[in-house]
């Protein structure tokens, strides 16, 4: 009886909005408004259902954490050989490196690339077209034995260095540091505001 009442009384309330005031045309847009906010809310708290098979995404899931681990070790690495230049260079065994990479390296390999471009005209009743059309097509470069053979390496990109930054005795002198910092920048070819060099205490 309660849910019949109610509603009675939004129909009532509904049919006497007719009125053209433009205070109950306020009301009812404020009410519409309301009304589409929580429609989307709701719409928004289920989750779409993804059906993806287990194995690719187990294989996708490894390959993220094998590049990851391969960035890593490229940031030891390079910590490492850093490191070690300093100490002979610095005369001391107090530097501490840190590498911060943004990419792995990237192997670019030989291709054949054949560019094909037709040309056509079309001449109807005093009017003349043409029509330029361009396709490309790209092969990877195999060795010596064919289908069977590896693809030829063209280069080898050495990966993005984002920052560095080196704790050292002796780097609170200008000249030390300077000479740290323009070092470090020459051997990874970045550019020097992306060393920070900082003195032990």
């Amino acid at each position: 009886m309660a849910d019949k009442k109610g509603w009675d009384k939004l129909r009532n309330w509904i049919a006497s909005s007719r009125d053209p005031t433009s205070n109950r045309k306020l009301q009812l847009v404020m009410i519409l408004i309301v009304a589409g906010a929580l429609m989307m809310l709701l719409q928004g708290t289920k989750p779409p259902a993804q059906e993806l098979p287990s194995n690719p995404a187990a294989a996708v899931s490894e390959d993220a954490a094998s590049s990851d681990k391969s960035i890593a070790d490229m940031e030891k690495d390079l910590e490492k050989q850093l490191g070690d230049i300093l100490k002979k260079a610095l005369g001391t065994n107090e530097v501490n490196v840190m590498v911060n990479l943004a990419t792995s390296e990237r192997k670019i390999y030989e291709k054949n690339e054949t560019l094909q471009q037709d040309q056509s005209a079309d001449q109807r009743e005093n009017e003349q077209s043409s029509m330029d059309r361009r396709s490309s097509t790209r092969e990877l470069v195999l060795g010596n034995q064919g289908q069977n053979g590896d693809p030829i390496l063209s280069y080898v990109e050495k990966p993005t260095v984002l920052g560095v930054m080196i704790v050292a005795e002796g780097a609170d002198h200008i000249k030390v540091k300077k000479w740290i910092t323009e070092s470090v920048a020459r051997v990874l070819d970045i550019s020097t505001h992306r060393v920070a060099v900082i003195s032990t205490q």
